[in-house]
C-alpha cells in the first residue's frame, strides 16, 4: 500500500440534472431544486453534457447505500413468499439520522433501495399495494429521505430491482434470467416514472439484474429513464450494458475504469453484444464483515451488532476511490427501528475525521520485507509481489498447486494488530489460516507450512472461503512476533494473493 496524501476540496454541488417534467403535486424537493434545461438523450449536445455530469458525480467520492426491506426482518439476503406487507414490521424510521451520519462521514450521496426482488416498494407507489405505506409503518420513506437529504446537502441515488419474483401481476418470464423471475414492463416503467418525476433529482439508478429485466431491455430502460431525467446516470450490476453510463461494482474495489476485475465477481456476467460506454466506475460492499447467519446487505441479527469493517480499511478504499476517480457506495443496513447501528455511526464518523484531517495511511509492517513461498508460478509472481504494497502485482503458487503458503520475516519483533489478505483478482481460497512463530527462535525463512523441526507456529485466525476475495481482521489481542505465515490449506485452483499485509 503506497502512502497517499489526500488533498480534499469541498464536495461540489451537482447542477443541471433534473430536466424532466415533475408530476403535478410533487413536493418532495420543493424549494430546493430548480429545474434547468438539459439536452435530450441522443441529441448532438448530449455526449458533452453527460461527460460534465460524470465529473460532477466523481466529486461525490463516496456515499451510503441504504438497504432496508423485507430482508431486514427475514434474516436472509433474498426473502421469498411474503404475501402480507405487515411482514415489514419496522417500529420507526429516522431518515434524518441517515443523512446526518452521511454528512458527518464526508459522504456526498445516499443510494437508497426502493424495491428489492420481493417487490416491496419503499415509496407510496400507485402501481401496487405491496408498499411501505400499506405496512404498519405507513410512511413514504423515500419522500422523507428526500427531505432529509435536502436538509443536510446530500445527493440522492436509487437502487431498483428490475424484475421481481413470480407473483400476481408479475408472470413468469419466458427465457428469464431465473426460473422465478417475473416480467411486467408497463409496471416497471410506471414505477420508474414515479421515482424520476416525484422525488426530485436522482444522481443515478443502480439497476439490479439478478432476477431479469422485468420485461424491458436495458437499452429501452436507459432511454426511458433519460427521457425523464437526462442527467440521471444508469448502471446495471451485470447483464447487457446497453445505455449504461456508470459501471457498477457489486462487491468490487477501487480501480481504473478499464479494469473489469475491480467491478467485482458479477460484472462480467452476460455483458451483451454492445461494447460498454461507461464514463464512471462505482463499487460497493457491506459495512458488515463476513459472518455466520443473518444477512449481509441488510441488517443482520442482534448478535452481530458489534461486527463492522475496520475504519482504516474503509478509509483506504475511500482513498482508492479518489485516486481512480471512482465513487464508493458503502452499504449500511438500518435496524428494526429504522436507525443505523451505533457501531456503524461511530465507524463512519471516524472515517469522516480521517477525511477532514487529510490522514496518511501507515504502510503495513510487512511491506517490502523478505518474503518466501511454498512455490511460485514464475518470476513475475514471486513471493515478494504479495508484500510490495502494490495491488496490481500478486504471488502465484505453482501452476498445479491447490495449496501453499507465504512467509514474511519482519526482521525484528513487531506488535501486530491487524491482518489483511487480498486475493480479489483471483478469489480461490477455500480454507486458510494466518499464524506466527511463537518463540521467534529462527529469523531465517521457514521450510514448510507446518513448521520445521521444533518451530512453534501458532494460529491467530482460521477461515474458509474469503468473501469477495478480501479478508480484513482485527486481532482480539495484539501479537508480537517476527515471522508470520499465510497458509492456504485448500483452493479452487492455483492460490494467487495480491496482498498479505500485517499492520501494527
Amino acid at each position: 500500500m503506497k502512502k497517499l496524501l489526500l488533498s480534499l476540496s469541498l464536495l461540489a454541488a451537482a447542477t443541471g440534472i433534473f430536466a424532466g417534467t415533475a408530476a403535478a403535486g410533487n413536493t418532495a424537493a420543493a424549494g430546493t431544486v430548480a429545474a434547468v434545461a438539459a439536452p435530450a438523450y441522443g441529441s448532438a449536445d448530449y455526449p458533452a453534457y453527460i461527460a460534465r455530469r460524470a465529473e460532477e458525480l466523481k466529486s461525490l467520492r463516496w456515499g451510503m447505500f441504504i438497504c432496508w426491506s423485507f430482508s431486514t426482518f427475514s434474516g436472509h439476503e433474498w426473502t421469498y413468499h411474503v404475501k402480507d406487507v405487515s411482514f415489514f414490521r419496522a417500529t420507526g424510521v429516522d431518515t434524518d439520522q441517515w443523512a446526518r451520519t452521511a454528512k458527518e462521514a464526508g459522504m456526498g450521496y445516499i443510494l437508497f433501495l426502493t424495491k428489492h426482488h420481493d417487490g416491496f416498494c419503499l415509496w407510496d407507489t400507485a402501481t401496487t399495494d405491496r408498499k411501505v405505506t400499506r405496512a404498519p409503518l405507513g410512511r413514504d420513506v423515500l419522500r422523507e429521505l428526500r427531505a432529509s437529504c435536502d436538509k443536510y446537502g446530500i445527493k440522492l441515488a436509487l437502487y431498483f430491482s428490475e424484475g421481481e419474483f413470480v407473483r400476481d401481476g408479475w408472470p413468469a418470464a419466458k427465457g428469464g434470467h431465473r426460473v422465478h423471475s417475473g416480467t411486467n414492463p408497463e409496471v416497471k416503467k410506471a414505477q420508474l416514472r414515479e421515482l424520476l418525476t416525484q422525488y426530485g433529482p436522482i444522481e443515478y439508478i443502480w439497476f439490479d439484474h439478478a432476477v431479469g429485466t422485468g420485461g424491458l431491455d436495458h437499452a429501452a430502460t436507459a432511454a426511458f429513464c433519460k427521457s425523464l431525467q437526462p442527467g440521471c446516470f444508469i448502471g446495471y450490476n451485470h447483464g447487457d450494458q446497453s445505455g449504461a453510463d456508470i459501471r457498477l461494482g457489486e462487491m468490487g474495489r477501487p480501480g481504473p475504469l478499464n479494469d473489469i476485475t475491480a467491478a467485482g465477481p458479477y460484472a462480467t456476467h452476460g455483458a451483451g453484444k454492445t461494447p460498454p460506454r461507461h464514463l464512471l466506475a462505482e463499487f460497493t460492499y457491506p459495512i458488515l464483515p463476513g459472518h455466520e447467519g443473518g444477512a449481509m446487505w441488510f441488517y443482520s441479527l442482534p448478535r452481530h451488532d458489534h461486527l463492522v469493517r475496520p475504519v482504516v480499511a474503509l478509509y483506504k478504499d475511500y482513498l482508492g476511490a479518489v485516486k481512480y476517480g471512482n465513487i464508493f457506495s458503502l452499504d449500511v443496513g438500518p435496524d428494526y427501528a429504522g436507525k443505523l447501528r451505533a457501531v456503524d455511526v461511530a465507524t463512519l464518523r471516524a472515517v469522516g475525521d480521517l477525511i477532514r484531517h487529510h490522514a496518511i495511511l501507515p504502510a503495513p509492517a510487512s511491506q517490502g520485507k523478505p518474503t518466501t513461498a511454498s512455490s511460485i508460478w514464475g518470476k513475475d509472481n514471486a513471493a515478494g509481489a504479495a508484500t510490495d504494497g502494490i495491488f496490481d502485482t500478486r504471488w502465484g503458487a505453482a501452476r498445479t498447486a491447490t495449496s501453499g503458503w507465504l512467509e514474511v520475516n519482519l526482521g525484528t519483533p513487531k506488535t501486530i494488530r491487524r491482518v489483511v489478505v487480498d486475493e480479489s483478482t483471483y478469489p480461490r481460497t477455500q480454507k486458510f489460516r494466518v499464524e506466527y512463530l511463537a518463540d521467534n527462535a529462527a529469523a531465517g525463512a521457514g521450510q514448510n507450512a507446518a513448521g520445521a523441526g521444533n518451530e512453534n507456529w501458532k494460529p491467530v485466525v482460521t477461515g474458509g472461503r474469503i468473501r469477495a476475495g478480501y479478508f480484513d481482521y482485527e486481532l482480539p489481542a495484539p501479537v508480537t512476533a517476527t515471522r508470520w505465515r499465510l497458509v492456504i490449506e485448500s483452493a479452487a485452483g492455483t492460490p494467487s494473493i495480491n496482498e498479505f499485509a500485517l499492520y501494527e
